[in-house]
């Protein structure tokens, strides 16, 4: 949506342009921070990254440009672990993170992920684009 909101700034820019009713001045200045605006915001968005990684350790997650470093749970902080699988409707819901009380959520890519639950009480999902990835990374685990 925003690379469809920055195309039709410029194209609307270049018509005034080449029409000549184009005048020098604040109009200019306006599309322009506009188009620094939506480049910005679409770089962000382009490049929001969740990586996660399962080793004999814990587990690792960082929610890039959000987290500048990376966070771990380790095992014995966990009570409970369970790969959640939804259907293809519930990915539409797009990027997701939320930070309440008892859960956290990171996510890229809808309700498919893994959902830990704490023996702190509070709760934490992290969703995946390789759902068939990260159940191999769990099953080949000793004794998690």
């Amino acid at each position: 949506l925003l690379a469809l909101l920055l195309i039709g700034a410029s194209y609307h820019f270049v018509e005034l342009y080449t029409s000549g009713a184009y005048e020098p001045g604040v109009l200019t200045l306006q599309y322009a921070l506009i188009a620094i605006i939506l480049t910005g915001a679409l770089f962000y968005l382009w490049s929001i990254r969740l990586i996660l990684k399962i080793d004999k350790n814990g587990i690792q997650y960082q929610f890039f440009p959000l987290h500048y470093r990376k966070h771990q749970v380790k095992w014995d902080e966990i009570d409970s672990f369970e790969f959640i699988d939804t259907p293809a409707s519930a990915e539409l819901s797009g990027w997701a993170v939320r930070l309440g009380t008892w859960e956290r959520m990171f996510s890229v890519s809808g309700r498919t992920g893994l959902c830990l639950k704490l023996k702190n009480g509070q709760q934490l999902f992290i969703g995946t684009q390789h759902p068939g990835e990260l159940k191999a990374a769990l099953d080949n685990l000793p004794s998690h």
